[in-house]
C-alpha cells in the first residue's frame, strides 16, 4: 500500500471498513438463537488448528458434531439442520454455515487430503468476544499502579519536552502513556460492571438474610471496591488532575506536536512535516487527554452506582421484613411439613388423626387474589307467575292473558312481517314520513324492526334481512334540525328502512 493509499484507509469511518464484513454475513450467526454454539465451534475449532490455522474436514465435523451434544437445549434452525435426526447430517449442516458465514474457508491439497482454514477475520473475533466476556476481578488489584506510575511518568520533570525526548522518543513515550490509559479506563469500566452484576443478584435476593449478606459482606469485599478505594484513599485524582493538566499543555504546545508528527509520520511512513502526521500526532495528545479526563468522570458515575445499590439494598431489606415479612413463609412451611405428615391420605381418614378434628367435610386453601372476599350480586326476583285463581276459574281469561302478553312481545318474526307487508320487494325503501302508523300493534312492530336486522319469512321460510338509515348521522352537530314524524300519537326522530335481503 502507497502512503496515499494508508491515509485514505485511516480517513475511513468504523462502519466503511467493516462493510465487507457485514454485507458478506460475516456477524449472522452472532444475530441467531444458536449463537452459542456457533462461538463454542469457533473456539474449539481455533484450539484444534494447527500452527498453520488448519485442520482435517472430517476432524471439524467430528468436533462441531460434539459442541452439538453439549447444546441440547438450544433448537436449531430448519436451515442449520434443526429438522434432521441424525447428529451427523445436523453437524454437516451446521459445517456449511459455518463455510457460508466465512468463518472456515476449505482448502483441498489432493483428492484424500481436505483440510479447512480458519478465517483470519475470526481469530480477531474471538480476541474481543474473550475480552467482552472476562471476568477476571483479581486484574484489578494493579490498578492503583497503572494509574501511580502513569500519573508518575506524567509528572516527572521534563516528561513531553520536545528539547530532551528525539522524535522516536516522544511517540514511544505518548505510545506508552495511551496503552496505560486505555487499561485503567477499561479496568474503570469492569469495576462498573462487578457493580452491576451484584445489583442483579439484589434483585433476585430470596430473603432478608440473603439481602443483608449480599450488602454488608459481599459488595464491600468484593474485587471491585481496590479500584474505588485506591482513588478515595491513595490520592491519586488530585495527581490525576495534574497530569491531565501535563496533557492538555502538550496538546496545545506546538514544538510538542511537531517532535511527536516527526516520530509518528516516520513510524507510518508519512512525511515528517506533512499535515496528516501533524493531524495524527494532535489526535494522539487528543485521546490521551480526553482518557485521563475520563477516569475521574467514571469514579462519579460508579459512585452514583454505589449509591443505587444502597438505596436498593434499603428498599429490598424493608420490603422482605415490614412488608412482606415471614407469614406467608411460615404458612407455607407449615403447609408443606402438613403435607409431608399427611402424604396419601384423604381429609376423611384425618378425621381420626389426634388434633385433627375437622370442622368442615370439604377443605380448600384460598391464596392470592381468590383468598380477597367479593360482594355478592343478589339479582331481583322475577315473576313469571299467571293468575293462578282467575285461571283456574276461567280458561277463556287464561287465554287471553296469553295473547295479551304475547302482544307486547317484540319478536323477529314479528319485524319480518312488518317489513314484507311495506317492503315486498328487494331494495325497496320507505320513510317514517311515509309510514302513517295509528295503532299500538303497529308502533310494536316498528319497534321490532328496530330491535333486529333480520327475521324469518312467514311466506318463504328465508330470512328477511333489512337496515335502518337515522338521519342523526348527517345533523350530528345540530341535532334539534332533525325532522320527527308522528307515529301512534308519538313523535320519533325521522329515519328510512329499507330491504336489503
Amino acid at each position: 500500500m502507497t502512503r496515499d493509499a494508508n491515509l485514505v484507509e485511516e480517513e475511513r469511518s468504523l462502519g466503511q471498513r467493516l462493510a465487507p464484513l457485514i454485507g458478506g454475513g460475516f456477524f449472522r450467526p452472532l444475530g441467531r438463537r444458536s449463537a452459542a454454539i456457533y462461538i463454542d465451534c469457533a473456539d474449539q475449532l481455533v484450539e484444534a488448528a494447527d500452527e498453520g490455522g488448519q485442520l482435517l474436514h472430517d476432524d471439524a465435523r467430528s468436533l462441531i458434531r460434539e459442541i452439538l451434544v453439549r447444546h441440547p437445549d438450544i433448537q436449531l434452525e430448519d436451515d442449520e439442520g434443526g429438522q434432521l435426526r441424525d447428529l451427523s447430517q445436523r453437524a454437516a449442516q451446521f459445517f456449511n454455515k459455518l463455510l457460508e458465514a466465512h468463518w472456515l474457508e476449505p482448502r483441498r491439497v489432493s483428492l484424500d487430503e481436505h483440510y479447512v482454514l480458519i478465517a483470519p477475520a475470526l481469530r480477531h473475533l474471538l480476541s474481543a468476544l474473550r475480552e467482552l466476556a472476562k471476568d477476571r476481578p483479581a486484574e484489578l488489584k494493579d490498578f492503583a499502579a497503572t494509574l501511580r506510575s502513569l500519573c508518575g511518568d506524567l509528572l516527572r520533570e521534563g516528561a513531553l519536552d520536545p528539547n530532551r525526548l528525539d522524535a522516536e522518543a516522544m511517540r514511544q513515550t505518548v505510545k506508552d502513556l495511551l496503552d496505560r490509559a486505555a487499561r485503567a479506563s477499561d479496568q474503570m469500566h469492569a469495576v462498573e460492571s462487578l457493580i452491576l452484576q451484584h445489583d442483579t443478584a439484589q434483585r433476585g435476593s430470596d430473603s432478608a438474610q440473603e439481602t443483608l449478606q449480599r450488602f454488608l459482606v459481599d459488595f464491600h469485599a468484593g474485587q471491585h471496591m481496590v479500584c474505588y478505594d485506591a482513588l478515595q484513599e491513595a490520592g491519586l485524582l488530585p495527581a490525576l488532575h495534574r497530569a491531565r493538566s501535563v496533557a492538555q499543555d502538550a496538546l496545545h504546545d506546538p514544538f510538542v506536536k511537531q517532535r511527536l508528527a516527526e516520530g509518528v509520520g516516520r513510524h507510518l511512513g508519512l512525511e515528517p512535516s506533512s499535515t496528516a502526521a501533524y493531524a495524527e500526532a494532535e489526535k494522539w495528545l487528543a485521546r490521551l487527554e480526553r482518557q485521563l479526563g475520563s477516569i475521574p468522570n467514571k469514579q462519579r458515575i460508579i459512585d452514583r452506582r454505589m449509591a443505587d445499590f444502597s438505596t436498593l439494598s434499603n428498599a429490598r431489606y424493608r420490603y422482605q421484613t415490614e412488608m412482606r415479612s415471614r407469614r406467608p413463609e411460615q404458612v407455607k412451611t407449615y403447609v408443606d411439613a402438613a403435607s409431608a405428615a399427611h402424604a396419601d391420605q384423604t381429609f376423611a381418614s384425618l378425621a381420626h388423626e389426634p388434633g385433627m378434628s375437622l370442622l368442615s367435610p370439604t377443605i380448600e386453601i384460598f391464596f392470592g387474589l381468590d383468598a380477597l372476599s367479593t360482594p355478592r350480586r343478589q339479582r331481583p326476583p322475577v315473576d313469571l307467575s299467571f293468575s293462578v285463581e282467575r285461571s283456574a276459574r276461567d280458561p277463556e281469561a287464561a287465554k287471553e292473558e296469553i295473547r295479551r302478553r304475547n302482544l307486547y312481545v317484540l319478536t323477529p318474526q314479528r319485524a319480518a312481517r312488518f317489513v314484507e307487508r311495506h317492503l315486498p320487494v328487494k331494495g325497496a325503501r320507505v320513510s317514517t314520513e311515509q309510514l302513517r302508523i295509528l295503532r299500538d300493534d303497529e308502533l310494536l312492530d316498528l319497534l321490532a324492526v328496530l330491535s333486529f336486522d333480520r327475521g324469518p319469512s312467514a311466506a318463504s321460510g328465508k330470512h328477511v334481512r333489512w337496515r335502518v338509515l337515522p338521519l342523526r348521522a348527517d345533523f350530528g352537530t345540530a341535532p334539534e334540525l332533525i325532522p320527527h314524524d308522528p307515529e301512534a300519537d308519538r313523535t320519533t326522530e325521522r329515519f328510512t328502512l329499507e330491504r336489503i335481503s
